[in-house]
């Protein structure tokens, strides 16, 4: 296995352009910027894997390299000037670096594939990545970014916080920006801290998931008759804590200085600090009640 970053760089709206100017002359300029865009990537010590119809999937051996090349494309194609009765060309760019299988001039394997992910949810005149991709950068090299939030990607058990590269000469018109100061992205530090019959448990990046009832596999046991045996489940999934209800008798939820709420077969989400009572609302029992409290 190598680990290498992954790049495809895709022609936007190519369907359209195809449409619009007959396939032969999309079918010339979508080559001639590919062609163009190689520059790039050799520039930046990349390597060209293999063209996918309007597409180059491409590898750099570091994730500053990646980014660069990226960058540099979307400013040359930002920076032509259009020609009369030929396409004005854009594209979306994803990334990803992890390892992969380098086999007969080709490469397999999951970055690929969360590669291809990332590219997917670019739009034009877009770089995607996400936050494990920007950790593989120096510090002196960390692009300006923004956060665009938590997704799920197929085979992956957690969900990847994807962000924006942010490669624009005029930065003015877009929000919500990061500092490169919060490469640690909060998703990634929060936790619940868990008590139930003077036993402790914690819900974060390292353990997602806990389920709690009365059956022997439960992570969190409650010996009582009004639980249900696999009665409900905790989750960490987008920087978010939630809890789901999946008994006959429902739950409640009260947060530290509000009235509790009954969840029945429904999720809630865990903010701050507070208390959980299994089958009946009887919070005088501290003992069977499960307390929480978030920490960010």
């Amino acid at each position: 296995m190598t680990e290498l970053c992954i790049l495809f760089a895709d022609v936007a709206d190519s369907t359209a352009l195809f449409d619009q100017y007959g396939d032969d002359v999309a079918r010339t300029c979508i080559a001639s910027v590919l062609n163009e865009l190689l520059q790039d990537v050799h520039h930046c010590s990349g390597h060209l894997v293999k063209t996918i119809g309007d597409e180059i999937m491409c590898t750099f051996s570091r994730a500053d390299d990646a980014i660069t090349a990226a960058s540099l494309m979307q400013n040359r194609l930002l920076n032509q000037q259009p020609e009369q009765n030929k396409p004005q060309i854009q594209i979306r760019i994803g990334m990803h670096c992890g390892e992969v299988i380098v086999e007969q001039n080709d490469v397999f394997g999951d970055a690929v594939n969360v590669a291809a992910r990332m590219a997917s949810f670019a739009k034009k005149n877009q770089i995607i990545t996400n936050q494990s991709t920007l950790k593989q950068c120096r510090t002196d090299q960390l692009p300006m970014f923004r956060s665009l939030g938590a997704i799920d990607v197929k085979g992956k058990s957690q969900a990847i916080e994807m962000v924006e590269i942010l490669w624009q000469q005029d930065k003015s018109k877009l929000t919500r920006v990061t500092s490169t100061l919060d490469i640690k992205l909060p998703f990634e530090q929060g936790e619940v801290r868990m008590s139930i019959n003077d036993k402790q448990y914690r819900l974060n990046i390292n353990t997602p998931h806990l389920s709690i009832g009365r059956a022997d596999d439960c992570d969190i046991q409650v010996k009582l008759l009004r639980t249900s045996r696999y009665h409900g489940e905790f989750d960490f999934k987008g920087g978010n804590f939630k809890y789901t209800d999946n008994s006959t008798n429902g739950s409640w939820v009260q947060q530290k200085g509000t009235t509790p709420i009954r969840i029945h077969r429904d999720s809630f989400l865990l903010q701050g600090e507070g208390w959980i009572a299994f089958g009946q609302m009887d919070f005088s029992e501290q003992h069977k009640l499960l307390h929480y409290k978030v920490n960010k």
